[in-house]
């Protein structure tokens, strides 16, 4: 029995380790885990809020490696900058396309350029590709696109084209979620990229225009979805 062998060492003057419990193998057993403080258990559940909350409004974020910036693409692809002060003229023209409806004066595109960034690209660039996550969206300055998505055979399947004054990208932009389809530079062509740190920052330091220019890319993706719907019926 334990306590024999401990009365025994007791008796030679032995020092006593600390007496812990064991299991049936002989081996240490586990101990208690004790309760938590009230500030732990605070935290704790903080901590687990904020997980859930970033999985409700970011999905794939475990998948945050796999999404393709526009710095990477842009190294990928050899694009070329363009001096701000063009880019943001080219923009101001190509944004009179969007129609009399866009919300910006050109004074105010001007502001908005500049969290643009300004890009030209040769031709036959695969500038967006199908079923990747992406993070930012482009106005087409000059030049003309290929919308592209994969058919039954993995043959790609013109979609569309795209020319001046044309959005591309935007969904992404909001959510980071997959490319639906590609896109493919038909002649070489220049572009003004939002990414997304570049709306971060136009909503931290131009919050109505943000706010402006988000509710006009909603408008947008509404008007692609009722048409989408109107197909299916």
């Amino acid at each position: 029995m334990w306590w024999g062998s401990r009365k025994k060492e007791r008796e030679r003057g032995e020092s006593l380790a600390p007496w812990a419990p064991t299991g049936a193998n002989g081996q240490p057993a586990a101990a208690a885990a004790l309760p938590a403080e009230p500030g732990q258990l605070a935290r704790q559940a903080g901590e687990s809020e904020s997980v859930l909350f970033q999985s409700l409004i970011l999905p794939h974020a475990g998948s945050a490696q796999v999404i393709v910036p526009w710095s990477a693409r842009a190294q990928e692809l050899g694009a070329r900058r363009i001096g701000q002060e063009r880019g943001i003229g080219l923009l101001q023209t190509a944004w009179a396309r969007q129609g009399p409806s866009q919300p910006f004066n050109r004074q105010e595109l001007a502001l908005l350029g500049t969290f643009f960034e300004y890009h030209s690209l040769p031709a036959d660039r695969e500038i967006i590709q199908q079923d990747e996550y992406g993070d930012y969206m482009m106005v087409q300055l000059n030049g003309v696109m290929a919308v592209e998505r994969a058919g039954p055979n993995g043959q790609p399947v013109r979609m569309a084209e795209t020319h001046v004054g044309d959005l591309i990208g935007e969904m992404s932009l909001l959510d980071q979620g997959l490319r639906f389809s590609s896109c493919v530079s038909l002649t070489p062509c220049e572009l003004a990229v939002l990414t997304r740190d570049g709306l971060d920052e136009m909503m931290h330091n131009q919050a109505q225009l943000a706010a402006r220019l988000v509710l006009l890319l909603a408008r947008k993706l509404s008007v692609r979805l009722r048409a989408v719907s109107s197909k299916l019926k």
